[in-house]
């Protein structure tokens, strides 16, 4: 007698700690009852405490990597992660285009909380022109939707996301639900994706907002958890999204799921590390 279990591809950067990227990945969707596959877009050294040094995988062969799963066990989600050239986010929309994928959920990370951009600017367009239209729904943070909003203010200007960062990081126009409810409908209905903005950043507590391209907005509430080891919550909620959307839930359901799993992670206070540790995936097994 044989089972089966929906498979699921994470495109995503490895970290070696174990906390976010590929590795928050592949636990969350065996903790979400989904088979979890990987395709590695770079190699990191870091810990709780940082990053001190990357190596990105050449797009030749993450573009091999998506072909060989699809050659043999095609994916019914995909998470994309991190993915910080040009020349890989247009390796990846090529295969993606040509494997027709379903059910992909773009966690764009682009700025940190304090503002700084992560990402080079040529990177953000091809990001933003190539992967977007792909998507089902993307999740950014407040920063990130900053700069996004920020994007199409000035998208008839030279790219500069290191000045508009500053700006939004300044002007902090997304303090209310109100605020987020527009950025949210402004960013689904210009890039034809359903866009999930995060609350946090002491916006609207841990609630989150979904903006779809029809004007729709769902606002899935959450539980702030009193717990400073949130390395990989981003990847983690992704991840969770994508599994549970693979499996057949609509969009608002997968999130609600999502951020309950995440919850419980978060409420396990697993303490590792000297810096802001990970969190215990496998949480309902303890």
């Amino acid at each position: 007698m044989t089972t089966t279990l929906i498979p699921v591809l994470a495109i995503s950067g490895s970290d070696s700690s174990g906390g976010a990227g590929a590795q928050a990945d592949l636990k969350t969707m065996l903790a979400n009852g989904v088979f979890g596959m990987s395709a590695i877009t770079a190699i990191t050294a870091q810990n709780t405490m940082g990053v001190t040094g990357v190596e990105n995988i050449s797009p030749a062969m993450v573009a091999a990597q998506i072909d060989a799963v699809y050659a043999d066990i095609p994916p019914q989600a995909i998470k994309i992660g991190m993915v910080s050239s040009a020349e890989l986010i247009n390796a990846i929309a090529d295969r993606l285009e040509a494997h027709e994928a379903k059910n992909v959920v773009l966690d764009p990370v682009m700025v940190a909380t304090s503002g700084a951009k992560l990402i080079d600017d040529d990177a953000i367009a091809a990001l933003t022109t190539r992967l977007f239209p792909l998507a089902t729904v993307i999740t950014p943070n407040i920063p990130e939707t900053e700069v996004l909003l920020e994007l199409l203010e000035h998208r008839d200007a030279a790219l500069d996301t290191d000045k508009w960062a500053e700006t939004a990081e300044q002007s902090a126009s997304i303090a209310d639900e109100a605020a987020m409810e527009t950025a949210g409908r402004t960013i689904a209905g210009h890039f034809g994706c359903a866009a999930l903005v995060k609350g946090g950043h002491g916006v609207a507590d841990a609630n989150d907002l979904l903006a779809e391209p029809d004007g729709t907005v769902t606002w899935i509430n959450g539980e702030r958890v009193d717990n400073p080891n949130t390395h990989g919550t981003g990847c983690t909620l992704s991840s969770a999204i994508a599994a549970n959307l693979a499996k057949g839930d609509a969009l608002p359901d997968a999130i609600r799921h999502a951020k309950a799993y995440l919850t419980g992670a978060l409420n396990a206070q697993l303490d590792l590390g000297h810096g802001s540790g990970p969190m215990d995936h496998a949480w309902a097994w303890r």
